[in-house]
């Protein structure tokens, strides 16, 4: 299949529906944080011709978690289109892929942060106040990128970021932090 500007993906299941504890695997009823189970990751079919992108047939694609809710992005039962846009940004559903070799490589215009979440609130007696972790407004970049190159950003760099940029996703079976480089906001000097 030759496409234009997208990425075709092979996606034969659109929620992760299964926990596995040792070799036991038991249903899991997504309704209940369909968020959190929306699959973001599939087997590319085909890449955008008018963009090289690095990307190969048989690599694995991340992109938003939408595109397994958008009707438009279906093409056949298990075929999905996912939007690419060269410049990045949020018209771009593509964040990064990762090739034959294991290693992830991010696309333009993307981000990625390994969390740092702050401590959970507790009282002077040590019980815990609350079970909601406060978010730190900073993470540590994961992925050496052109455009943090040229930012003087590298991959281990402790960032501050704007509120309300990090969007946690798995990538590789990591969970991270996914923005856009302009979300950016300084580089920790470390002392």
């Amino acid at each position: 299949m030759r496409v234009l500007h997208e990425f075709i993906v092979k996606m034969p299941k659109k929620f992760k529906d299964t926990i596995k504890f040792g070799d036991t695997e038991i249903f899991l009823d997504s309704r209940f944080d369909e968020f959190a189970n929306r699959i973001s990751e599939a087997e590319i079919v085909a890449t955008p011709i008018k963009f090289p992108t690095g990307a190969n047939e048989g690599d694995t694609l991340y992109f938003h978690h939408h595109v397994v809710l958008d009707k438009r992005a279906e093409i056949d039962k298990e075929l999905y289109r996912v939007k690419f846009d060269p410049e990045g940004g949020y018209g771009s559903q593509a964040y990064a892929y990762k090739g034959a070799d294991g290693e992830v490589k991010v696309l333009p215009g993307w981000v990625f942060l390994i969390p740092e979440e702050g401590e959970e609130p507790k009282s002077e007696s040590g019980l815990i106040i609350s079970t909601k972790k406060e978010v730190k407004m900073e993470g540590v970049v994961r992925f050496d990128t052109p455009e943090l190159t040229e930012m003087g950003v590298k991959a281990g760099d402790r960032v501050g970021f704007s509120k309300e940029s990090d969007y946690t996703m798995e990538v590789n079976g990591e969970k991270l932090w996914r923005m856009t480089p302009n979300d950016l906001l300084y580089v920790k000097e470390e002392v």
